[in-house]
């Protein structure tokens, strides 16, 4: 990626993930979203804001 590219991407707005999830869950959600952006080389030099939210899954357990 070039500079001119480097500098395009930081400037643009940060890509946004909301992610409400029992801690499993969220836990497979992150490791997919991770999997995910590692292949896609146009999001390499992109920002990212992840909203994290753990709730306890609907048995009551945390």
């Amino acid at each position: 990626m070039t500079l001119l590219n480097r500098i395009a991407a930081a400037l643009r707005r940060p890509l946004r993930i909301r992610l409400v999830a029992s801690p499993d869950k969220a836990a497979a959600a992150l490791r997919g979203i991770a999997a995910f952006l590692h292949h896609r080389t146009e999001l390499r030099y992109r920002r990212i804001r992840i909203d994290l939210t753990i709730r306890p899954d609907e048995e009551g357990n945390r």
